[in-house]
């Protein structure tokens, strides 16, 4: 039975049900529904002689032997962004067990390559890009979970010189890198471009450990050194581009024409970057991912600012945002390092006259990523 997202949280609220779903809709249900993967455990569990309390069930093995039971129902709709915001952060163990998340990145890579082993593999990582902004790409897209702050880089407080390794693109490299994943599969060549600059070399040198690479000034630039490559079988390469995170800081005007512009220019460079390879006759494969996506100023009207906060960003805070109004963040731990996000629409201090959107927070449109893999 195919139902809508309002029709299967309606059900829900009646009676336990098994959906085959679009994978973010869990993340969108009412606060304190119960998600499983096992609904034969759960079955086992309905049937013991207790008083149960009456919580909503969500099954999503879909299990045939059950389905005269209970209502099995197909919801593949993107579910209402509005919901997920309001939501997302009770279902963060859903999140973490069912979605792709940054710090999966690297494994599923490893994971895929050994079973479909390819001449060349490219790790494309974007800095700024949101689940929603890739809707109309082609490709084979899944949507993955920022488990954490969505940000770019952080540095131990202490130690400004150390990246915190499971934040921002250090938590896609991850450790084992992609690189040393890939080496240990014969993947003994490797190439690196950014044209990103970081405040510091520190967070270059851990993204790109064991990998010649080039800073380059644009996407032109890249593409001409791998034209000129001699490309040899099992070959990795990684760069780093650009994406929204520019228009998000430092523009006082912001037209939605140019961050639809900004993300067709993405695939425009990813379809060059197939062509160069394909006329190389070599089989590639091409994952994109990017460290976060962008939460625009016109989506947090009204502004909601969170008083009495020191210390504070924009999305995040570093220390217990004391005082801050009840359910208005949620803690995460990386590496021992404490983090407090804000979920949305709050905000812990009032933004820049020239920041257009920001990131760091939890929310559908800065904590969901898009992971997709591309064949040649």
């Amino acid at each position: 039975m195919r139902v809508s997202f309002s029709e299967l949280d309606n059900l829900l609220s009646r009676t336990p049900v098994m959906g085959e779903i679009h994978p973010l809709a869990p993340l969108a249900l009412s606060a304190g529904t119960k998600i499983t993967g096992d609904s034969h455990g759960f079955a086992r569990e309905l049937d013991n002689q207790i008083l149960h309390e009456e919580t909503p069930h969500l099954m999503l093995d879909a299990n045939r032997l059950l389905s005269s039971r209970f209502p099995r129902v197909t919801m593949m709709d993107h579910p209402p962004i509005d919901l997920l915001n309001t939501n997302m952060g009770s279902h963060l163990e859903y999140a973490r067990s069912a979605l792709l998340t940054n710090h999966k990145i690297a494994e599923y890579i490893q994971a895929d390559i050994a079973k479909h082993p390819s001449d060349v593999v490219v790790l494309f990582l974007v800095d700024g890009l949101g689940y929603r902004d890739v809707s109309n790409w082609h490709g084979e897209i899944q949507p993955c979970f920022i488990d954490g702050p969505s940000v770019t880089y952080r540095f131990y407080e202490d130690n400004k010189d150390k990246i915190v390794e499971t934040v921002g693109f250090a938590s896609i490299i991850n450790r084992p890198s992609v690189y040393q994943r890939l080496y240990d599969l014969g993947y003994h060549h490797a190439r690196g471009y950014t044209y990103w600059e970081p405040d510091s070399n520190a967070i270059a040198d851990f993204m790109f450990a064991g990998i010649p690479y080039e800073r380059v000034s644009n996407f032109d630039t890249i593409v001409m050194f791998l034209e000129r490559e001699q490309l040899l079988p099992h070959t990795y390469i990684q760069l780093v581009r650009q994406g929204l995170d520019g228009l998000a800081h430092g523009k006082r005007e912001l037209h939605s024409r140019e961050i639809d512009m900004a993300a067709q220019s993405i695939l425009a460079d990813v379809k060059r970057l197939q062509e160069i390879l394909q006329r190389k006759r070599m089989r590639v494969r091409i994952y994109l991912t990017a460290d976060h996506g962008i939460l625009w100023r016109k989506e947090l009207q009204p502004v909601q600012v969170i008083q009495a906060l020191k210390d504070s960003h924009a999305r995040f805070a570093e220390r217990r945002p004391e005082g801050a109004i009840s359910n208005s963040w949620v803690r995460f731990e990386n590496s021992f390092v404490p983090y407090y996000l804000f979920r949305f629409p709050f905000l812990g201090t009032q933004l820049k006259n020239n920041d257009n959107g920001v990131h760091g927070g939890l929310s559908y449109q800065e904590s969901i990523v898009p992971f997709i893999k591309f064949e040649v």
